[in-house]
């Protein structure tokens, strides 16, 4: 029976996607999902290290347009399902070389159903891959009032005490 994994793919505390994938999907198309699923632009190398160890090619699937140099695949030949992956299951996703963006992966759950293409399931936090948030060139501030104050919520609780209203179960 085709299987799906439910995974956790985090950038930075705070900002994760939880992605539905099936399993006979390549590690390309998730990279693609991941990529997408950011806000990412798919501009740069990547590669997986299914040991969850950076740059460890004992363990490294690599890009198409890379040079394999001693890793064990190309990411749009190597299906999810050849790793046998369990809830609880780590790896590692890299994109950018340069910048080196670093995604943690997690299986979250293991489904007995196939999953066609795959699906955000939940989305928290933002980032941006240039370190400018392209929303923000569209925003303008129509305050008539003279002032130069910026009366725009940043959605940060207040309250000091360190809680910000996520106890991640909402979902």
């Amino acid at each position: 029976m085709a299987k799906s994994l439910v995974l956790s793919v985090s950038v930075e505390t705070g900002c994760y996607r939880h992605i539905r994938i099936g399993e006979s999907a390549t590690l390309f198309t998730l990279s693609s999902t991941i990529l997408s699923a950011f806000n990412f632009y798919d501009d740069h190398l990547h590669s997986f290290f299914m040991n969850n160890r950076a740059w460890d090619q004992d363990a490294e699937f690599v890009c198409p347009s890379s040079d394999l140099d001693g890793a064990l695949g190309y990411t749009d030949k190597v299906r999810l399902s050849k790793f046998s992956l369990f809830k609880g299951a780590k790896f590692l996703y890299i994109f950018d070389y340069g910048d080196e963006w670093r995604f943690s992966i997690k299986v979250l759950r293991v489904i007995d159903e196939p999953t066609i293409r795959p699906e955000i399931l939940k989305s928290v936090g933002r980032i941006s891959q240039y370190g400018d948030d392209d929303d923000d060139d569209d925003y303008e501030n129509d305050d008539d009032n003279g002032d130069d104050d910026d009366d725009v919520d940043d959605g940060t609780d207040d309250g000091g005490d360190g809680d910000d209203g996520n106890d991640g179960d909402d979902f």
